[in-house]
């Protein structure tokens, strides 16, 4: 199946216009190696331009499309390359897209990960996008693939109260993540779900949700950060027959006070870590009943990491599966940091910064659009990648071991251009159409002719 034949799936969301019109723009954001404005990919995609340039403008900001269900033939395409009856491992995290000026739509100011650090948090303003993915392990690469399936704009509180925003209630980052959840888990009815995210998601209500007694339809777990903190209680017992049953039993000590013990049993064991590499760590682990007045107590299980080293500072993480050893939770911990690599490759070969749209439907549209291009290029080459050469881009200067994005984006270029460069119509009487495509991309296709012939 070609890139443009999946893409061909999305025909029954859409009306005939819009996905003649997105098809264009879906080649110009492919070919295109600059900005991802809707005038650069017309550019990049000039021998496709039938219309004026209004009408492909207007996709973003006034076709219908329903982006619920796009959003689930997405999930459905990745979902092809999990398993049957495996568990569906989920990562969420929010992401910064900086944008400055007045008159641009949700724009806020929020704290930039990549700007602060533990001791400076700097501001800068933008839309900020809480991103559900979908955790997978591709056979060519030795890294785990965060695929984007579902995002939401996150937009403040004081934004939402504004007169005319056109903004519904607030609801923070992890109020988004359980929406998103409750609307997977009715797309895939019977998978387990398992939740990976950082201390922002850990939550008495997402812990709640995520559980082996949740009374709510999500069938699954969670693993995150834990806090220091936290109130602990052992196992209420028995009902007595005698007034109201207990929540909870005798308050157990919090994970600091059981890091700080003499006699804590502290386990050395090697885990795999991040860069797909091993390490020695010391962990300390218990189980109690993580309580909160007024939402209830649900089981947790902590564990502490400690460098034996010491160039590391102590961690505390927790999940709600009971099956998960200490050493499961932190390797399970340490998949997260895939979908940062999803933020930096989006950044970098997809333009997510680059847009200028301005009104509030094309900017809701254009980040996940571009999220959702970065999965279909992935789940494309994945199902069609080829046996005998493997399309890895090596520079003397740079060597690689696996596929990485920019491969598999050089590849669906390649197969884009191969249409256009080699129709007989197309090659001698639009030669001039060709300027903007890259040249290496079409060196490489007359080469791969030439070996052919």
């Amino acid at each position: 199946m070609t890139i443009l034949g999946l893409f061909s799936q999305f025909s029954q969301v859409l009306t005939k216009p819009t996905f003649e019109n997105l098809g264009v723009l879906f080649r110009g954001a492919i070919l295109s190696s600059g900005h991802r404005t809707v005038t650069e990919c017309l550019r990049s995609a000039l021998p496709w331009v039938r219309k004026h340039f209004s009408a492909y403008e207007n996709v973003l900001c006034r076709a219908k499309i329903n982006e619920l269900k796009a959003a689930r033939i997405i999930f459905e395409l990745v979902l092809r390359l999990v398993p049957e009856q495996s568990e569906i491992e989920l990562v969420v995290d929010e992401t910064l897209v900086r944008r400055y000026g007045l008159y641009v739509s949700g724009v806020s100011m929020h704290r930039d990960s990549m700007r602060s650090s533990r001791t400076v948090n700097q501001m800068t303003p933008g839309n900020l996008w809480v991103v559900l993915a979908l955790a997978i392990r591709l056979p060519f690469s030795e890294s785990v693939a965060a695929l984007p399936i579902m995002s939401l704009n996150y937009v403040s509180p004081k934004l939402g109260k504004r007169r005319n925003s056109g903004y519904r209630k607030h609801r923070t980052p992890s109020e988004l993540a359980m929406l998103m959840i409750l609307i997977v888990s009715r797309w895939a009815p019977g998978r387990r779900i398992r939740l990976i995210g950082d201390a922002w998601y850990a939550t008495h209500e997402m812990a709640a949700l995520l559980n082996e007694k949740s009374k709510r339809r999500p069938n699954g777990s969670m693993v995150s950060r834990f806090q220091w903190e936290a109130r602990l209680h052992a196992d209420p017992g028995e009902y007595s027959g005698f007034g109201r049953p207990r929540i909870i039993g005798e308050r157990l000590e919090n994970p600091r006070r059981m890091s700080k013990r003499l006699d804590a049993r502290w386990v050395l064991c090697e885990v795999n870590w991040y860069g797909a590499s091993r390490k020695e760590l010391m962990l300390l682990s218990g189980e109690g009943l993580w309580y909160r007045c007024g939402q209830g107590a649900t089981w947790v299980r902590w564990v502490v990491v400690r460098d034996p080293k010491g160039k590391r500072s102590d961690e505390v993480f927790f999940t709600t599966d009971r099956s998960l050893s200490p050493s499961e939770i932190v390797e399970c911990y340490t998949r997260r940091w895939c979908i940062e690599v999803t933020f930096e490759e989006a950044r970098r070969h997809l333009g997510i910064e680059t847009l200028r749209n301005r009104t509030r439907s094309a900017i809701s549209r254009s980040v996940p659009m571009l999220f959702a291009l970065y999965s279909l290029i992935v789940v494309w080459f994945a199902l069609n990648r080829p046996e005998e050469k493997s399309p890895v881009n090596v520079a003397p200067w740079y060597s690689k071991r696996h596929v990485t994005f920019s491969d598999m984006l050089s590849y669906a270029r390649g197969e884009i251009l191969e249409d256009c460069v080699f129709q007989q119509d197309a090659f001698y009487t639009c030669e001039f159409l060709l300027a903007p495509f890259p040249l290496n991309i079409i060196y490489d296709l007359l080469a791969d002719k030439r070996k052919a012939a």
